[in-house]
């Protein structure tokens, strides 16, 4: 998937070997900086804060004025709660002609009018869902909140490279840990009250699902009202986005599921969902071999893994 800013305006392409990512969420805001040292990609710094934040635009101009960001090159990635994400049957075209082909395709699936939103398309892996289905995932978001968030950017003279989705950026971290070559992994990002589950295999997102979570209500309000237990809830949802992910998407149990949130409450959740679902189940942490030695970095992982794996693809891109 490209970045939606190269949808907007034409840039060249980035020689840089140190760039920054940021993250920003309804709740959350966090940038990491990242370099090439001796061809490996190491953690030069982070911030993160939290706070109620209205849009992009708002969490990012927060984000400039408590924590300043590093003079690099920057990419961004935005919480789900800003685009929708549609699944559809890919349209026989080209991958330079795909998003083009895509607007006609989901303009009978939106609210808004397809004059009115900014979209982009990335394909599944020829091996989802056993070769038998061509598949396209849609990111559609409204135009007005990529421009907003552009114009803090530039009032602050900050060189926005590329914005991009969450589940995206969280494939492109998890290539870089290494423990994780050829195996299937689902990375469980919780943020406020909702959050996605990523099913992916060798940095390639081949599954990904929204779950909505009314932590410390005891309610919920996914499929499953009857259960009153958020964690029990959230189990069984992973559960079946699990199944399916064998079942349907035709690929092997995965080896763990990673729970990312910033949250004291969701990683308290830790214990119980290992004792609900059949995986092993842990906090994501910080790949330690892109952490510099001597470094002072203490951030966790649930607050900075969006910002970092949006480093991580920029960083890439700019190849």
């Amino acid at each position: 998937m490209s970045s939606w800013i190269k949808r907007l305006f034409k840039k060249e392409k980035s020689k840089a070997r140190s760039v920054v990512g940021v993250d920003l969420t309804p709740v959350n805001a966090a940038w990491c900086q990242i370099a090439e040292v001796d061809s490996h990609l190491k953690i030069q710094g982070g911030r993160a804060i939290s706070d109620d934040f209205k849009s992009p635009a708002d969490a990012m101009q927060a984000l400039i004025e408590t924590a300043s960001l590093p003079n690099s090159d920057c990419y961004i990635t935005l919480g789900h709660q800003y685009y929708n994400l549609l699944l559809v049957d890919a349209p026989p075209v080209p991958d330079q002609e795909l998003r083009d082909a895509v607007r006609w395709k989901v303009k009978d699936l939106i609210a808004e009018p397809i004059d009115k939103v900014v979209v982009d398309a990335f394909r599944l892996p020829e091996d989802a869902y056993r070769g038998r289905m061509n598949m396209v995932y849609v990111a559609v978001i409204d135009s007005k909140v990529v421009k907003a968030l552009l114009e803090v950017c530039e009032q602050a003279d900050i060189d926005v490279c590329g914005i991009n989705i969450t589940e995206l950026a969280m494939a492109a971290m998890t290539s870089e840990m290494r423990a994780l070559q050829q195996r299937s992994v689902a990375m469980l990002y919780l943020n406020g009250q909702s959050g996605t589950i990523n099913l992916i295999e060798n940095g390639h997102l081949y599954l990904t699902r929204n779950i909505e979570v009314n932590a410390g209500s005891g309610g919920y309000t996914g499929n499953l009202d009857f259960q009153q237990d958020p964690v029990d809830n959230l189990a069984l949802d992973v559960q079946r986005s699990l199944d399916y992910y064998e079942s349907q998407i035709g690929k092997s149990g995965v080896s763990c599921v990673y729970l990312v949130s910033s949250s004291a409450e969701h990683n308290g959740w830790l214990e119980i969902l290992q004792q609900r679902l059949p995986v092993k189940v842990e906090l994501c942490q910080v790949p330690s071999d892109m952490m510099t030695e001597g470094s002072d970095f203490a951030l966790p992982a649930g607050a900075v893994a969006a910002a970092l794996g949006a480093a991580v693809g920029g960083l890439r891109d700019a190849v």
